[in-house]
């Protein structure tokens, strides 16, 4: 008895030491707004109010040259999910979403993590119209809009995924480390308004700040005649670039307040990140 208690005691120790050895799990959380500017920041441009953003890449890691293997939104979802070339993943199509196939997803960093003891969620846009909700612990979508109706009143997108990603972090399992992707839908623009900012609607309080700021205006019509006749003709019921700019850019009236309620949306998302990383600061 005497022989078999000694053993016990030393596999504790060893099973002490290992513990003290071994790295401790970092926690992921992944801010992934949409249709963002990389110089949107107010650290390129001091009109544009992020300053959570900017002391966290001044904190942390700035990446400068970053490009995307498709400029089309869901396929580089896809590959932000997988790491993996948009003719690996196969998710061409919107409402395909091969890459979230159980035989496919299984290889996602998410799933990765999940199998090794992580807390997995995700909040706000995925865009590929399916039900994504066994792919992670904890999941809420929401996309398509600047406003939602919730709990009886309207809530802008960014509160929105603040809401979830607080009930998130304080439901979680303390035990274990957790990995959280928050997909803001804003900055991105919502419908074909031509009125002036009409397709960016950000809060009142967030839209004040910009106020008494004009933002600089670039010289477009030249660039706008120098391009190539499939791009620069105006047809009816088009949706080419020609249209988009004549629904938000054509006169100073338009540009201003397209970029003004851009921004203000920009600082709405700056706002919401800060107070999510408030949170978790807070739970230690």
């Amino acid at each position: 008895e005497e022989v078999g208690e000694e053993e016990e005691e030393e596999e504790e120790e060893e099973e002490e030491v290992d513990d003290q050895q071994s790295p401790r799990k970092m926690n992921v959380l992944l801010f992934y707004p949409d249709d963002w500017r990389h110089d949107s920041i107010g650290s390129e441009k001091p009109y544009v109010l992020t300053p959570f953003l900017d002391s966290l890449a001044k904190e942390g890691i700035r990446f400068t040259h970053n490009a995307v293997t498709s400029s089309i939104c869901w396929m580089s979802r896809a590959t932000l999910w997988m790491g993996q070339y948009s003719s690996r993943h196969q998710s061409y199509k919107l409402k395909c979403p091969v890459f979230s196939e159980a035989e496919n997803w299984k290889h996602s960093w998410v799933s990765i993590l999940r199998n090794s003891g992580y807390h997995t969620g995700h909040i706000g846009k995925w865009q590929y119209h399916n039900d994504f909700s066994s792919d992670f612990d904890y999941a809420q979508a929401f996309e398509g809009k600047h406003w939602y109706s919730r709990w009886g009143k309207e809530i802008d997108g960014s509160t929105l995924a603040r809401t979830y990603a607080v009930e998130f972090l304080e439901k979680r399992p303390k035990d274990k480390p957790f990995s959280l992707s928050i997909a803001f839908y804003p900055p991105k623009p919502v419908g074909m308004s031509r009125e002036p900012g009409a397709q960016w609607m950000p809060t009142n309080e967030t839209r004040k700040l910009y106020d008494n700021v004009t933002i600089p205006e670039p010289e477009m019509n030249h660039s706008y005649k120098v391009l190539p006749d499939f791009l620069s003709s105006y047809e009816k019921g088009a949706r080419g670039p020609q249209v988009r700019w004549y629904e938000r850019y054509r006169t100073s009236e338009h540009y201003q307040a397209s970029m003004k309620n851009y921004y203000a949306l920009i600082t709405g998302v700056d706002q919401a990140c800060k107070e999510i990383v408030d949170k978790l600061k807070e739970e230690g």
